[in-house]
């Protein structure tokens, strides 16, 4: 089974070595991954070191590389958000990460709000970082993420870590209130950095959380993420075992280790499928 994994971050060279392109490269011929979504560095901390657009950076950095996807990386109440989205797909990246924890931001301000409609326009599949990471919870508790969902019933969204411990039943109350039953919707929840007690402590969820999980929301829900480079190869190797023990369907773990990631960045050449997501 190829496995085409979401949520690796990377680096210029000379920004951040491990995390490279090469690095991620040499990860995946390891744990034998044939696709990958990276993510663009932030705008933020990259200008200071000389990297004026970074989502640019990346696109041109993938884009001989067929192995590799890219999501640009967007603060979406920034002033040119709406204009940056657009670029970005125009040079060829899919999809987009949003963290509004390290970017500082509540995730219901109206210039968010915005940016949400036009990513939604053009069915963008945008990737939240969910659950506690060192900024006012406020801003981006989980129940938030419903009234994105209320508002934009077509806007294809993955909540990561599952919104770990702290957050799990919040985030599978957000998800479970937006998936239409008994068919695949447009939400996911992002199966990232839930499974090492020991390094991930915040967001720790283990196996038997995320078996649960799938068993309330079904297998069109999770999204298998690597989190390079923070997960080293014997970790993602450990993560890979622990995932196959799951009592799913064949089709269930293809969907799991690639095929619900694909489905979501690729909704909006779907003809509409979830124009009717029961909102």
């Amino acid at each position: 089974m190829e496995i085409f994994a979401n949520h690796a971050h990377v680096f210029p060279d000379d920004v951040r070595q491990e995390g490279s392109i090469e690095s991620l490269l040499r990860l995946m011929d390891t744990c034998e991954i044939a696709r990958a979504v990276c993510f663009a560095p932030h705008r933020h901390k990259m200008r200071e070191l000389g990297y004026a657009e970074p989502n640019r950076w990346l696109a041109e950095a993938i884009a001989d590389e067929p192995r590799l996807v890219g999501f640009a990386n967007i603060n979406p109440t920034e002033q040119d958000a709406v204009q940056r989205l657009e670029l970005s797909l125009d040079i060829g990246l899919v999809g987009c990460k949003l963290h509004p924890a390290m970017d500082r931001y509540d995730v219901l301000d109206p210039r968010a709000m915005d940016f949400y409609a036009a990513a939604e326009e053009h069915a963008v599949l945008l990737d939240f970082h969910v659950g506690p990471h060192w900024y006012r919870i406020q801003h981006y508790h989980p129940l938030k993420f419903d009234e994105i969902a209320f508002a934009f019933p077509r806007l294809p969204m993955v909540l990561e870590h599952l919104g770990g411990l702290p957050f799990y039943h919040d985030v599978l109350a957000v998800l479970g209130n937006n998936l239409p039953l008994g068919r695949p919707g447009h939400l996911f929840g992002g199966i990232t950095s839930v499974l090492n007690r020991e390094l991930q402590k915040l967001w720790y969820l283990g196996i038997e959380r995320v078996a649960e999980a799938i068993f309330i929301l079904g297998e069109d829900m999770p999204i298998y993420g690597l989190d390079f480079p923070y997960n080293p190869v014997e970790l993602v190797q450990a993560e890979l075992a622990q995932l196959r023990t799951l009592e799913l369907s064949a089709e269930g773990l293809g969907k799991l280790f690639g095929g619900n990631l694909e489905r979501a960045i690729n909704i909006r050449s779907a003809g509409g499928d979830f124009a009717a997501a029961g909102h």
